[in-house]
């Protein structure tokens, strides 16, 4: 029966450490949140055309470089079980890890900030209600976050459909996010899953009938 008992204990020895890691990760997540809420430079429609060329270029930068590193970890793994297809998964995973969450979130938040800026520069008089007349990034940035978390703001609401349609799209996805982050306080794993992960052969499987 040892065998059944050993993965409890793993997780309960690891669940400090990853609690540690889970609030210290939130902490500069609220921080990076905090910074980018500060920066307030007013989005005319002519700065709104600049802010999305220069936006949607630092996303495309950070896509290939994830494509890139997915391929070179795949190149790496060299593990004979695994399919082509499931090692880019683990590859891709083990490139998000090392992203990390705080990253990965404040792009989610980014990526949406920008579509809102383009939906305000389309509409700019008709697709938000209660933003000023001069609106500020920090404006977007700010719906932006709290409708990531599943509660957009009351003093800035949406109003035309394409705002409407992109605001539901938003929930959907900001709760999928905010699940997998929740979800991070218990990735416990296994040593086999971490050696795959880090192209190493899995250590092997202790007998049934030792156990």
């Amino acid at each position: 029966m040892r065998r059944a008992t050993s993965l409890p204990v793993l997780a309960a020895d690891r669940l400090p450490g990853k609690l540690r890691g889970g609030a210290i990760r939130l902490l500069i997540a609220c921080l990076a949140i905090w910074a980018l809420g500060m920066l307030s430079p007013e989005i005319t429609e002519n700065r709104a055309i600049v802010v999305l060329i220069f936006g949607w270029g630092a996303i495309l930068a950070g896509v290939l470089v994830i494509v890139f590193g997915t391929q070179r970890i795949v190149d790496r793994l060299d593990v004979p079980l695994l399919g082509a297809g499931v090692a880019r998964v683990a590859a891709l995973i083990l490139a998000l890890r090392r992203i990390g969450l705080v990253l990965l979130a404040v792009g989610f938040f980014l990526f949406w900030t920008l579509i809102y800026i383009g939906v305000w520069r389309s509409h700019p008089e008709g697709a938000f209600k209660g933003l000023p007349e001069t609106p500020r990034f920090s404006d977007f940035f700010y719906y932006s976050v709290s409708t990531g978390f599943v509660s957009p703001p009351g003093d800035i609401t949406a109003a035309s459909k394409g705002a409407r349609t992109a605001t539901m799209i938003e929930l959907l996805t900001g709760t999928a996010a905010l699940a997998a982050y929740l979800g991070s306080f218990l990735d416990f794993g296994t040593a086999a899953a971490t050696a795959v992960a880090a192209g190493e052969e899995p250590p092997p499987a202790s007998d049934p009938a030792s156990a």
